[in-house]
């Protein structure tokens, strides 16, 4: 690119929390968008994601850390993610949620965080009813993809379908191909009402029993791995890693109040009331998109809670989450003083059309004078 545009191998490290924090930035509102539907609130997402001290701290051009880079791929994953359900054609960007869950594997441990997220968002939308074929093929796509390019990494190996801490969206993989087959079957029977439900529930069954004989037959064997020391540290108070230096260190201690006002700063105070607005969007629009912000605002909060280190992870939520706040209080501002302005405009029309009218007025009874004297 020419002599003026030759960098260093320090300039390529010093640079490169800050590149990749901008992409996190942008992503960010393209996140906030896509699950809320709101490109105000998209906006307002990403100013507050480049300035937020969650980010900034391992975003900032100098700060060359594993970090720097997984930020942007956990991100990136989420709104793949979420870009998958937007509809019933959508379903193959599940394959690039898949490639981006590898590139955050390749860049930090936390990949179990993303794993799991994207897990717990397929399961509850079970429950909630929205589970569909879409969302099956998505989910399938991103887990296949996502466990293929894991295992490639000697460090990872086998772990997605050995270690306790990822069996979980091993599980839901599974649950979700017991309900495609079954509501298919249903289907081709043309099963309806009690027959159908009494179908599914021994279709439910006997899943639950193979899988239970199979984890069964394989305990044993020594083929299932612990969890690990850290995350058991994040589930069970006062564990400790054995390794005086890193149980001292002050980002592995639980959060706290100061803490979050140090990090989050603006968000603290405002991505409450944009919790509370995302709640009540998915209330009123069932999107699939739209629980995920929710949820994710729940699970970042607790493991920040556990340990101050993993305060990153709400960077992004609390950045999205005051988006929908401030672009719901933008959308409401704006919606008043169109309303006052079209009001305004329309009593100056009224007074317009009196004026106009007056002077017609009085012409009229003068002629009826005139014509009676006459």
């Amino acid at each position: 690119m020419g002599e003026s545009f030759r960098m260093s191998l320090n300039d390529v490290c010093v640079f490169f929390p800050a590149w990749f924090g901008a992409v996190a930035t942008a992503l960010t509102g393209l996140l906030t968008a896509e699950c809320s539907g709101d490109k105000n609130a998209a906006v307002v997402a990403s100013l507050v994601m480049s300035i937020v001290p969650a980010h900034t701290m391992r975003s900032v051009a100098g700060g060359y850390d594993n970090e720097s880079l997984a930020v942007t791929a956990m991100v990136l994953t989420f709104f793949a993610w979420c870009r998958a359900l937007r509809n019933e054609k959508s379903w193959p960007v599940g394959a690039l949620a898949g490639l981006a869950y590898v590139y955050m594997v390749a860049a930090w441990g936390g990949y179990t965080f993303v794993l799991n997220m994207v897990g717990l968002h397929a399961a509850t939308l079970v429950l909630v009813g929205k589970f569909n074929g879409a969302a099956h093929k998505a989910y399938s796509l991103f887990w296949i993809v996502g466990t293929l390019g894991a295992v490639q990494f000697p460090v990872v190996g086998l772990a997605p379908i050995k270690s306790m801490e990822q069996l979980g969206p091993a599980l839901v993989f599974l649950g979700y191909q017991v309900l495609e087959v079954t509501e298919r079957v249903a289907r081709a029977k043309q099963l309806a009402g009690h027959a159908k439900w009494r179908f599914r529930i021994r279709c439910y069954a006997l899943a639950a029993a193979c899988v239970l004989a199979a984890a069964a037959a394989l305990a044993p064997t020594g083929y299932f791995g612990p969890l690990s020391v850290r995350v058991r540290g994040l589930f069970i108070k006062h564990t400790k890693t054995g390794n005086p230096l890193v149980d001292s260190v002050a980002e592995h201690q639980p959060g706290s109040a100061d803490a979050y006002v140090r990090y989050l700063n603006f968000p603290f105070y405002v991505a409450p009331v944009g919790f509370v607005i995302a709640c009540a969007h998915f209330l009123e629009t069932k999107s699939a998109a739209a629980l995920f912000l929710p949820l994710y605002a729940v699970v970042a909060y607790y493991f920040a809670n556990r340990m101050v280190r993993l305060i990153i992870f709400l960077g992004p939520i609390a950045s999205c989450l005051s988006g929908v706040a401030v672009g719901h209080l933008l959308e409401q501002v704006a919606g008043n003083l169109a309303w006052f302005a079209a009001g305004a405009l329309e009593d100056e029309d009224d007074a317009d059309d009196k004026t106009k009218k007056k002077p017609a007025s009085k012409g009229g009874k003068g002629g009826k004078v005139s014509s009676s004297v006459s």
